[in-house]
């Protein structure tokens, strides 16, 4: 389930637009023309929001474009199975200072920023106009980059990392051991067992003292809002703690 790709996505997202507005084509062609590619952005920003679908209530969408030139996509159908959220990365390129595309292999996607948002261009390069127009604006959101705090968790050798807030707890996964420690100074550090429960869209591990219960299913950090691919629901003791992880590869 985790190999879904984006393209359909936008085929179903773009059918339930109306792109009929010959001028406004025109006036977004001449200006793309006229930039040289590669000229230097500030493009750079994670930003998200719910997409037109045409078979399901909306699409959960973020997109984190880094200064490096690579890319993280995360998208998830509501009310379509089971939520699961899917995650590509790659490299985009900016063809002008204000606008952006995603480098695939069978297809583009396009964004232009306006007033310190993206918006989601149809197929062609264009705005898509009419009442759903508002659909395809992006907001930006703050925590969007994590790759440092994730490179610094893989050297350490964690395969998975959670967090939640209020109050602040983390969980980290080797290939050996659950290390569980909250900011009242609680602590677990325990071997890490078999799974009890081993789907697609759960898995369960049953350690001392601590159940770890994770799904694939988009998750929106409490505080800032930023989406990451799966929830996360702890037992520990009498205690219920919730929050947001990701598998490091």
């Amino acid at each position: 389930m985790r190999g879904l790709l984006f393209l359909p996505t936008l085929a179903l997202a773009f059918a339930a637009c109306n792109n009929n507005n010959a001028a406004r084509e025109q006036q977004d062609s001449i200006r793309i023309n006229k930039a040289a590619p590669g000229q230097t952005t500030k493009l750079a920003g994670t930003y998200q929001g719910t997409l037109p679908c045409a078979d399901c209530p909306g699409i959960d969408y973020q997109i984190s474009l880094y200064d490096d030139s690579t890319y993280s996509e995360l998208t998830a159908y509501q009310g379509r199975g089971e939520n699961i959220a899917t995650v590509e990365t790659g490299t985009w390129r900016a063809i002008n200072d204000s606008i952006a595309m995603l480098v695939k292999k069978n297809d583009s996607v396009s964004f232009v920023a306006s007033e310190h948002k993206l918006i989601l261009l149809d197929k062609a390069g264009k705005r898509i106009e009419g009442m759903l127009a508002s659909n395809y604006i992006l907001k930006p959101v703050e925590g969007g980059d994590r790759r440092t705090l994730l490179a610094d968790k893989k050297t350490q050798g964690v395969t998975f990392y959670a967090n939640g807030n209020e109050p602040f707890w983390s969980l980290e996964l080797d290939k050996k051991n659950i290390r569980f420690k909250t900011v009242g100074g609680d602590s677990i550090y325990t071997p890490l067992p078999g799974l009890s429960i081993n789907t697609d869209t759960l898995k369960v591990y049953k350690g001392k003292g601590i159940t770890i219960n994770i799904r694939p299913t988009t998750c929106a950090d409490d505080m800032s809002g930023y989406l990451r691919p799966n929830t996360v629901q702890l037992e520990v003791g009498d205690k219920t703690y919730s929050g947001c992880g990701e598998f490091i590869k």
